[in-house]
């Protein structure tokens, strides 16, 4: 996990705001600044909501002013928020899904839960699988605008 999101602050270094913002040339496309929103929501999800199946504590929803998902279930789009920002809450929740996996055994780490409101089961172990593959998704997504806008 901390390689994915080593790669991930590597590519948004020193970007600035309207390249964070930029939705690509037909504007379509999800912004650097929305995909940073929406990882470090997956994994506060994946962490309260799926493993330790309890509601995000106060500290977590005051992070997060937006849904993960607008009307049309596409990836709630963030715009004219700073790149400190971004980088603040992306901290703020590794150390808290580090921390919290810290404290899980392995016994635990295998454990299957069935998370409330949906239809499938997930072990810590997945979890982590999971992240791992959707911030690498994403962060090539970022560096596939970071060269389309450099080529512009």
């Amino acid at each position: 996990m901390q390689a994915t999101r080593s790669r991930t602050l590597e590519l948004v270094e020193g970007l600035d705001q309207s390249t964070l913002d930029w939705e690509g040339p037909d504007g379509l496309d999800n912004s650097i600044g929305t995909l940073l929103y929406h990882i470090a929501l997956a994994e506060m999800s994946w962490l309260y909501l799926d493993i330790l199946e309890e509601t995000f504590p106060p500290d977590v929803k005051n992070d997060f002013k937006f849904e993960m998902v607008d009307s049309q279930n596409g990836i709630t789009r963030v715009a004219n928020v700073s790149l400190e920002e971004h980088l603040g809450r992306l901290a703020r929740s590794r150390s808290l899904f580090l921390n919290a996996f810290h404290k899980i055994t392995l016994d635990d780490w295998r454990r299957s839960r069935n998370p409330e409101d949906v239809e499938y089961k997930v072990t810590p172990e997945w979890a982590v699988f999971h992240l791992v593959e959707h911030e690498a998704g994403h962060a090539f997504q970022i560096s596939s605008t970071n060269v389309v806008l450099i080529a512009s």
